[in-house]
Parts: structure tokens; sequence; C-alpha cells
């Protein structure tokens, strides 16, 4: 068995693979996290072969991983890193290590289920990345996520934070009051940028790629999307499942 783990921002991912199936996806806030709870809970009472991880937290969440593992298994840990290609897909950073290694995976995972893609993430940050066919990575955008614009904007101003006091969330673009404002803003300005990805990244491959969501705020976004996407909450996860079954 290997346990594969996404160490994202805000919350802890795993899975384990058999070589062959990989089970669901599994999560945990990271600011919840209890290191005895959760060490139980992923390995669940069986001593894995391999713990092949991406960790885009920084060092201490990844030596407070390994506190947590290391108090139940005696199984070294593997941080995958960003190279310069993997399992067919070429990186488009000059220096391939500075691309993160979640967006990574991701695209590994993209092009492995379906060719040629734009990948929308959904986490503290937005990401979108694109791979042609041929397993070319065109490289990506960043930008905060959904609800990091929303704290943002909380935090940083004061009307605005004192107004949106009391307010709620609706699904119309334009609010009738601030919090939802804020809200909307953030999930459309977020949707309008993967379209606008989309058709550059159609443009520039000449054809249509398929368009994959992936995240904790994907089905909010894609509520405001007017193309077709698939969602597949656990790309980073099939992506570390391809990178290990070939070492």
């Amino acid at each position: 068995m290997i346990l594969l783990v996404d160490i994202g921002n805000t919350r802890l991912k795993w899975a384990v693979s058999d070589g062959t199936q990989l089970s669901s996806q599994q999560a945990i806030v990271r600011s919840n996290i209890d290191h005895t709870q959760l060490a139980s809970m992923m390995l669940n009472g069986i001593e894995p072969s391999r713990i092949v991880v991406s960790n885009v937290a920084g060092a201490q969440a990844g030596q407070e991983f390994a506190r947590a593992i290391g108090l139940l298994s005696t199984t070294p840990i593997e941080y995958v890193q960003s190279t310069r290609s993997a399992c067919g897909v070429t990186n488009a950073y000059p220096q391939p290590e500075r691309l993160g290694t979640d967006r990574w995976m991701s695209v590994i995972a993209a092009h492995y289920l379906v060719g040629a893609a734009c990948i929308a993430t959904f986490g503290t940050a937005m990401t979108i990345d694109a791979v042609a066919a041929d397993g070319r990575h065109l490289g990506g955008v960043i930008v905060p996520g959904p609800q990091l614009m929303v704290d943002s904007l909380l935090t940083n101003t004061s009307n605005i934070a004192a107004h949106s006091v009391g307010g709620q969330i609706a699904e119309d673009l334009f609010a009738d009051n601030t919090l939802g404002a804020i809200h909307q803003g953030a999930i459309h300005a977020c949707a309008a940028l993967v379209e606008k990805a989309y058709a550059s990244c159609e443009q520039r491959l000449g054809s249509r790629p398929a368009l994959l969501l992936s995240g904790g705020a994907s089905d909010q976004v894609g509520a405001a999307l007017k193309i077709p996407f698939q969602s597949i909450s656990d790309l980073v996860l099939r992506g570390l499942a391809l990178v290990s079954a070939r070492g």
C-alpha cells in the first residue's frame, strides 16, 4: 500500500493506492489537526510500503506531518519535486523546481486522463495551468482564491468589513448586501479568469481542450461558468499515484 498525501496551505488530503486503484480522497483542515488522530486516520492500522507527499505549505507543515506519521509508522517519507519532465509531460518552467508540486501533479494527472487540458484549481490560491495533447505544459496563472479575496477585503478595509456584518450570501450576481456582494464578486472574478484562460488555451492549441476543475470552491465557481467542465477533486493525488508508480 502506498500512502499519497497532498499538504496544501489550508487542507491536508490523502488516499491510498495498491498500485492499480486509488481509494477515495480524505481531507482535513490543517488548523484542526490533532497529530495522534491524524496518524491513526491516515494509516488506519496499516504500515504503508511507501509514503509519497506533495507539500506546498512549507517546511514547518512538512515537519508537523512527519511528526504525526512518525507516531505510528517507520516508513520514510518521499517528498516529490517538480522536474523537467515526468509521465510524458514537459514542464514549461525554465527552473522546473519553482513550479508548485501540487500544480505539477495536477498537470500530470490531467494529461493522463484527457490529453489536452486547461486545469483550474481552487484552494487558498486559484491556479490555472494548460497542457497540450503532446504533453507540453504551457505555463499557468496564479491569483488569490475566492475565500482569500473575501478575507482580504474583510481584513484590509473598514467600511466594507463593518457593512458586511449580518449580510447574506445568495446566488444572484448583483447582491443586495455587502457580504453577498463581496462573495459574488470573488466567485465571478475567478470564473471570468477561468473562461479567459480557457479561450486563450483553445486559441493557442488550435483545438478545444478539456476544462478540469479541482479544489474546495470548484462547485461555486463551476456554477458561474458558461463553458462545459469536469470536476475532479483528487487531481493532485492522482498525479502522485502516477509519479510514484513510475518511480
